[in-house]
């Protein structure tokens, strides 16, 4: 995996205090016009791998609020929510920085930390003057989503390395949704079983033991 969001501690009381503060812009990075989808982040300065690029704040509300405010029915999904932990989402609609116009990629030359409270936007490569900024979003993937979800989700990084939809999509169903993004909403193959571990008989049992389901 090129990006992934790394979890370090997680501070609730440092987010709230966060969200209070005057937003410092980022001296790395304007937003301009993007190819991507709507507004980006550009390079204008070097940036270095392992350097930390943004901050990632915003109103800290619960999962209910999110859902209470943004209705993915109408049109287009939202990109200004980010998922602190399982109490907490932040929306950068209201006191976010900068970073919430970081667009996704299937190949991005960033990733997320989640460390003590705070969401930082770090460079896993060395970026150059002028380069989109970019991580991947890794939304989750659901059990009921249908062919109409894989498209309303769909990525337009146009890396040679873009499955096709910011949804992460589970290996079983890969080519099931190569062909519904591509219209063909064929039938989604049942979810493979998880085999049982079946541990071996030792001299000193008298039971056969079986693994948990994982």
């Amino acid at each position: 995996m090129p990006a992934k969001t790394v979890r370090k501690k997680s501070a609730k009381k440092v987010v709230k205090k966060v969200a209070k503060k005057a937003i410092k812009k980022s001296t790395l990075y304007e937003v301009r016009r993007s190819r991507i989808q709507g507004r980006g982040g550009f390079a204008i300065k070097p940036i270095r791998k392992g350097q930390k690029v943004d901050e990632y704040v915003g109103e800290p509300i619960s999962h209910d609020e999110a859902d209470r405010r943004y209705d993915d029915n109408d049109g287009r999904h939202h990109t200004f929510l980010f998922v602190l932990d399982d109490d907490i989402v932040l929306d950068a609609r209201y006191g976010g920085s900068d970073a919430r116009f970081l667009n996704h990629s299937c190949d991005p030359n960033c990733e997320t930390e989640i460390d003590n409270g705070h969401i930082w936007i770090k460079a896993i490569k060395s970026i150059q003057p002028e380069t989109e900024l970019t991580y991947d979003y890794r939304f989750e993937w659901q059990d009921n989503y249908e062919p109409e979800d894989i498209r309303y989700y769909a990525c337009r990084c146009g890396t040679k390395k873009c499955r096709g939809t910011i949804l992460m999509v589970p290996r079983y169903l890969k080519e099931t949704a190569r062909k519904w993004l591509a219209g063909d909403d064929v039938k989604k193959p049942r979810k493979p079983r998880k085999k049982t571990a079946v541990k071996k008989k030792s001299a000193t049992s008298k039971k056969r033991r079986t693994a948990p389901r994982r």
